[in-house]
C-alpha cells in the first residue's frame, strides 16, 4: 500500500511539473554580407540552445522561411493566390527566393536533417542524442539566401532598398502544447523563442541601416547623428529625385547586440534621410533614442515622425509598462504586407497619404514591441492577444490626442458630411463598424481561431477591430484605472515570456475578482453577439425608476443605460449581465428617455432597439429623418434615404424619379426600394418597387447548412412598345412584373472558401395592356390573353478563385396560360491570363422544351421581344424600333453577339461560346458555335471583334465571319451592343435606375 502511494505520489508531482510553464531560451551569433549585386545574403550562424522542459528532445524543429518565396506550392504561395494577390503566383524565377547552402552541425560534428514533407520552409535536425532537461547544445550552419522581389511580402529588395526579415533559420518555439512549426504566412504571423542576438552586418559603407539591437559601432553612431542633423536642417526634398547612388567599393562591418527579443530584422538603403530624437519614460523616467529613416518620397510627412514615435513609447508604456530596450526605430520601406510590420526595437512602414495616416501606421506597429515583442503570444494560433489588444491601444492612443477625430477626418467637418449624417462619427466607430459589417450576416468568425482560417476582410474586421472593440468595452465596465492597472500586472508578469489566453484571462479575472466567461469564453471564443433591448421603464407605483431590459441574444455581458431629462443625459448605470428578461431599479431622478450604451461603449448587434422614449405615444420609435444618398445606421434616428433617378427606353423617353430606401451601413433584416419614375413621354408613373427580408441564420454550422434566406417581393411597371390604332392615335402598350421570390445560399464549408451555392425559388407574372397617350391618360386595359405566369426553380453553383474561375446553373421553369415546360443549363469558365484581370472565357448552354411551346422558344441570338420574363434591361423590347430592340444583346440561351435570321427553337438548342481577351488593349475576338432543333443539323457560328468599351458593362460586337444560313443581314444590322446593367438586385440604385 505504500509502494502504491508512493508511486502515486512520484506520478503526481511529474505531472504537476509537466505542467509547469517553462520556456526554452535561443542565443544566436549571425555573421552576415550583403551581395547588392545579386541581391542576396552569405551568411554563418551558431545559436546555443537550452532546454528548460521536462522532456528529452530528439530533434528540433528549423524555420528556414526564405523558402516560402521558392515556387507556388509552398503555404506562403497559396494563401497569397486565395486572397487574390497574384504577383507572386506569376512572377519570374530570378524574382523570387530561397534559403540554401545549410550544412547543420551540434556542437561541432555534422548531423542529419531532412525538409518537413508538407513545407519546404521548416526543415527537422536530427540530433545525435537526446537533448536533456537542462542541456544545452550548439547549433551551427552556413546559409545562403537569395533575396526575393520585395511585391510579394515582407522579405525582400526594391531595387537596392531591403527589408531583411525572417531570413535566418531559427528553432521553431517548443512549450507545453509540443514544438510549433508553421510555414511563413502573409496573413497570420509569428511565434518565436526567446533569447539574444549578436548579429554583424556587412555590406557596402554609403548604406543607411537600422535594425534590431544595440548598434554598437561608434562611428557609425556619429555618422548617423551627423546626418540626422542634416536632415533637421533641411526644408526641401526633391520628391521625384529617388535614384540610387552607385554603391561603395568599400564595405563597413557594423555590429548590433541586444536581449530579451526573439526577433531579429534590417533594413537598408542609401537614399535614407535620418532623424534622431528622445524620449522619457513615464515609470522610470529612463530616455530611449528615436530613430526616423526614410527617403525623398514621402519626405515632407516624415519630417514629423519624430513625436510620433515618442507619443506612441510613451502612451504605451503608460497604459501597459516602460519600454525596456534602448532605442526604437521606425523606417519607410516598400512594404507589400500592409501597412506597416513589426519586429523588435523597430518598425518598417509602407506609403501613406497624409500626417494622420503615417502617425497611426508607426504608433500601431511601434506599439507592437509590447504586444508581440515583450510579451510574446503565439501570434499564428491567438491573433487577438497581439494585434487586437495592440489595436485597443491604438484606438485609446487616437482618443487621447484626437478626442474630437471624425470618423471621416476634415472631411466631416463639411456641410456635405452633415448632410450625409455621418458628422457625428468618431474615429473609434471605425472598429465597431468594422466587426459589424459582417456580424450582420453572420459571417463573422471568432477572435480566438487560427490566423489562416480568417477571411481576407475578417482578419482586419475581427482580429483588429473587434478585438480592440471587446477590450474598450471592458476597459469601459471595469474603469479606466482598474484596467490600467491589470494591463500593468499583466505585463509585469509575463513580459518576455510567451501568454497563452488562459494566462491573460487568469490575471483579469484575479485582479477583479470577476467570472469573465461572458467575455474570454462567449465575445472572443465564439460569434455570439451582444444585444440588449429595452421593453418597458419609467416609474413604479412606489414612485422609483425601474427599467425591463431583455437580453435578445445569448452573451450575458454587462450594460450601461442612461437617463435623459429634456435631451441632457442626467444619470448612467452599469449592470450585470443576464438571459432572459429582467427588472431592474434605476437611479432615482425625472426622466423622460432611457438609452442603452448611449457612450456606444459596447458591441452591440443591434443599437435600434436601445431607446425607450417614456414620454412619447410611439415609444420605441425615433424621429424620422430623410437622408440623401445613404448613411451609416444611426440609432437614434429612423433614416428614410433618397436620391433623384433618372431613366429612359424607347417608349417612355426620359423618365424622372425619386428612389426612397433604407439601404445603409451595415446591412438590415428589412430593406425596401420605393422608386416612382414620371415618364415625360406618356405621362404614366412607372417605377419599381420591391421589399425585402433576410434572415441570417445564427446556429452552428453542423446544425445548419443556410448563409441566408432572402424573401422578396418586386414589382415594376414600364412601358414596352407603341403602335396606331384605326384613327391614328398612338398606343402605348405596359407591362407590369410582380414577382414574389426566395433566395437560399448555403453555408461554405470553410469561411475562406470561393465556392457558392444559391437555390432560387421565384414566380412571375405579366400583366400587359394598352392605352390611347391622350384619349385616357389614367387608365389601363388589360387583355388578359397577354398575360402570364411563370414558376423557376434555379440552382447556381459558382467557384470565384482568382486563378479559372468557374460557374454552373441548371434552370427549371413552367409556363401557366402560357403553357410551357423547359429545363436549360449553363457552364462558364474562365482561363486567366498571366498578371491581368483579362482571359478565356468559354460559356456551354444546353436547352430542352419538355412541353413545347410558340412562344417562348430558344434563338442562337436573343434580342429584346424575346425576355419574355423581362429580367433584362432594354432600351426597346419590339419591332416597332428595329435598331435597338435587335441589336442589344441579351446574354442567355444560344448567347450569339450578332443577330441572326435562323428559325427559332421550340425543341432544343445546344451552344458554344467563345471570348478571347487581347492583351493590353480593350478588345476581344469572340466565337459562337449552335446547333438546334431547327438547324438542319448543321452547325451555325458567328465570329468577330469586340470593343469593351467598359468590360462587362457596355461591349460592342462587329461580325467578321458568319455561316451562310445566318449571314442574310446588312453589315449595319449584324452590329451589336452589350448592356449588362444587372436589375437583379433591386437594392442597387444606379443599376436599377436606368431600366
Amino acid at each position: 500500500m505504500k509502494k502504491i502511494t508512493l508511486l502515486f505520489l512520484v506520478a503526481y508531482s511529474q505531472l504537476l511539473f509537466a505542467q509547469k510553464y517553462f520556456q526554452q531560451e535561443v542565443n544566436y551569433k549571425i555573421d552576415v554580407r550583403l551581395n547588392d549585386k545579386d541581391h542576396a545574403l552569405h551568411a554563418f550562424e551558431t545559436f546555443e540552445y537550452t532546454n528548460n522542459s521536462p522532456n528529452e528532445l530528439l530533434e528540433l524543429y528549423i524555420h528556414i522561411w526564405p523558402n516560402a518565396y521558392k515556387n507556388n506550392n509552398t503555404a506562403l504561395a497559396k494563401q497569397l493566390t486565395e486572397n487574390k494577390e497574384l504577383a507572386f503566383y506569376y512572377s519570374k524565377p530570378e524574382e523570387r527566393g530561397f534559403i540554401d547552402s545549410l550544412d547543420f552541425k551540434v556542437n561541432g560534428a555534422k548531423v542529419a536533417w531532412e525538409y518537413d514533407a508538407k513545407n519546404i520552409d521548416i526543415c527537422k535536425i536530427i540530433l545525435p542524442s537526446p537533448l536533456v532537461p537542462g542541456g544545452k547544445i550548439t547549433v551551427s550552419t552556413p546559409f545562403y539566401v537569395k533575396i526575393p522581389s520585395g511585391e510579394f511580402s515582407r522579405l525582400g529588395h526594391i531595387e537596392q532598398q531591403y527589408q531583411i526579415t525572417q531570413w535566418y533559420p531559427k528553432p521553431a518555439v517548443y512549450d507545453a502544447r509540443g514544438w510549433n512549426a508553421m510555414p511563413y504566412l502573409d496573413q497570420g504571423e509569428f511565434y518565436s523563442e526567446f533569447g539574444s542576438f549578436d548579429v554583424s552586418i556587412t555590406l557596402p559603407e554609403n548604406y543607411v541601416l537600422g535594425a534590431t539591437g544595440d548598434l554598437q559601432n561608434a562611428e557609425e553612431i556619429e555618422w548617423l547623428t551627423k546626418k540626422a542633423k542634416e536632415t533637421e536642417a533641411k526644408t526641401e526634398f526633391d520628391v521625384k529625385d529617388n535614384k540610387f547612388p552607385e554603391s561603395s567599393s568599400k564595405t563597413k562591418t557594423l555590429h548590433f547586440i541586444q536581449s530579451n527579443v526573439h526577433d531579429f530584422a534590417w533594413f537598408c538603403d542609401k537614399r535614407y534621410h535620418v532623424l534622431k530624437g528622445e524620449v522619457e519614460l513615464p515609470q522610470s523616467k529612463r530616455k530611449v533614442t528615436t530613430w526616423a529613416m526614410f527617403t525623398n518620397q514621402y519626405a515632407k510627412l516624415w519630417k514629423k515622425s519624430l513625436p510620433y514615435l515618442h507619443d506612441a513609447t510613451y502612451y504605451y508604456s503608460l497604459w501597459n509598462g516602460d519600454y525596456p530596450y534602448n532605442h526604437i526605430t521606425a523606417v519607410d520601406g516598400a512594404l507589400s504586407a500592409g501597412g506597416g510590420m513589426e519586429y523588435p526595437n523597430i518598425t518598417v512602414i509602407g506609403g501613406v497619404g497624409d500626417d494622420f495616416s503615417l502617425e497611426t501606421v508607426i504608433m500601431h506597429e511601434a506599439g507592437h514591441n509590447w504586444f508581440y515583442g515583450i510579451l510574446g503570444s503565439n501570434e499564428r494560433e491567438y491573433a487577438w492577444m497581439d494585434e487586437g489588444i495592440n489595436s485597443l491601444n491604438e484606438l485609446r492612443y487616437i482618443q487621447t490626442k484626437y478626442p474630437d477625430k471624425k470618423l471621416v477626418g476634415n472631411f466631416a467637418t463639411k456641410k456635405l458630411a452633415k448632410t450625409l449624417d455621418i458628422n457625428n462619427y468618431f474615429q473609434r466607430s471605425q472598429y465597431y463598424l468594422m466587426y459589424l459589417f459582417n456580424a450582420r450576416k453572420n459571417e463573422d468568425q471568432a477572435c480566438q481561431i487560427h490566423s489562416a482560417d480568417y477571411t481576407n476582410f475578417n482578419y482586419g474586421a475581427i482580429v483588429y477591430s473587434k478585438t480592440a472593440t471587446l477590450f474598450y468595452y471592458l476597459k469601459e465596465y471595469l474603469g479606466e484605472e482598474k484596467f490600467d492597472s491589470i494591463m500593468h500586472q499583466y505585463f509585469e508578469t509575463w513580459k518576455f515570456k510567451h501568454p497563452q489566453p488562459e494566462d491573460i484571462r487568469e490575471v483579469f479575472e484575479k485582479e477583479t475578482g470577476k467570472e469573465l466567461s461572458w467575455f474570454f469564453n462567449d465575445l472572443i471564443g465564439t460569434t455570439k453577439k451582444l444585444d440588449y433591448k429595452i421593453i418597458k421603464a419609467g416609474v413604479n407605483k412606489k414612485g422609483d425608476n425601474y427599467l425591463v431590459i431583455k437580453n435578445t441574444q445569448k452573451v450575458r455581458g454587462p450594460f450601461s443605460v442612461s437617463g435623459f431629462k429634456d435631451g441632457k443625459r442626467t444619470a448612467s448605470m452599469w449592470f450585470e449581465g443576464f438571459n432572459g428578461k429582467q427588472e431592474f431599479a434605476f437611479v432615482p431622478g425625472e426622466f423622460d428617455k432611457y438609452v442603452i450604451d448611449y457612450s456606444e461603449d459596447m458591441p452591440e448587434f443591434n443599437r435600434k432597439n436601445n431607446n425607450y422614449n417614456a414620454k412619447k405615444l410611439f415609444k420605441k420609435v425615433e424621429p424620422i429623418r430623410f437622408q440623401f444618398l445613404s448613411s451609416i445606421e444611426n440609432g437614434n434616428r429612423t433614416q428614410v434615404c433618397f436620391t433623384p433617378v433618372v431613366g429612359w427606353n424607347n417608349y417612355d423617353k426620359t423618365m424622372l424619379g425619386l428612389a426612397f430606401y433604407n439601404t445603409s451601413i451595415p446591412q438590415k433584416k428589412f430593406e425596401y426600394l420605393l422608386m416612382p419614375m414620371f415618364s415625360l413621354n406618356t405621362k404614366d408613373i412607372n417605377g419599381i418597387y420591391n421589399i425585402a427580408y433576410n434572415i441570417f441564420p445564427q446556429t452552428n454550422i453542423k446544425k445548419n447548412a443556410v448563409q441566408r434566406f432572402t424573401a422578396s417581393l418586386s414589382v415594376k411597371k414600364f412601358n414596352e412598345e407603341f403602335s396606331s390604332d384605326i384613327l391614328n392615335n398612338k398606343i402605348y402598350n405596359s407591362f407590369i412584373k410582380i414577382q414574389p421570390k426566395i433566395e437560399i445560399e448555403s453555408k461554405k464549408k470553410f469561411a475562406r472558401s470561393t465556392k457558392k451555392e444559391i437555390i432560387t425559388i421565384r414566380n412571375v407574372s405579366i400583366i400587359r395592356g394598352n392605352r390611347p397617350n391622350i384619349e385616357m391618360p389614367s387608365l389601363i386595359v388589360s387583355d388578359s390573353s397577354y398575360n402570364y405566369l411563370v414558376n423557376e426553380i434555379k440552382y447556381r453553383f459558382s467557384n470565384q478563385k482568382p486563378i479559372n474561375p468557374y460557374s454552373f446553373e441548371f434552370n427549371f421553369q413552367i409556363g401557366l396560360l402560357k403553357s410551357f415546360a423547359k429545363v436549360f443549363t449553363e457552364f462558364n469558365y474562365k482561363i486567366s491570363y498571366p498578371k491581368s484581370k483579362k482571359g478565356t472565357n468559354i460559356r456551354l448552354f444546353a436547352g430542352k422544351f419538355i412541353s413545347p411551346s410558340a412562344n417562348p422558344y430558344f434563338g442562337f441570338a436573343m434580342s429584346g421581344n424575346t425576355d419574355y420574363l423581362y429580367d433584362y434591361t432594354l432600351l426597346a423590347r419590339s419591332r416597332d424600333a428595329a435598331w435597338l430592340q435587335n441589336n442589344q444583346v441579351i446574354n442567355n440561351d444560344g448567347a450569339f453577339k450578332n443577330i441572326t435570321t435562323n428559325t427559332p427553337s421550340t425543341n432544343w438548342l445546344t451552344a458554344l461560346n467563345l471570348s478571347i481577351d487581347i492583351p493590353k488593349v480593350p478588345l476581344a475576338v469572340y466565337a459562337d458555335l449552335g446547333l438546334s432543333s431547327t438547324s438542319n443539323k448543321a452547325m451555325v457560328y458567328n465570329t468577330g471583334v469586340a470593343v469593351k468599351i467598359i468590360p462587362n458593362v457596355f461591349e460592342v460586337y462587329f461580325p467578321a465571319v458568319m455561316s451562310s444560313n445566318l449571314n442574310m443581314l446588312s453589315y449595319g444590322e449584324k452590329i451589336r451592343i452589350a448592356l449588362h446593367i444587372n436589375a437583379a438586385n433591386p437594392f442597387n440604385l444606379l443599376k436599377n435606375a436606368s431600366l
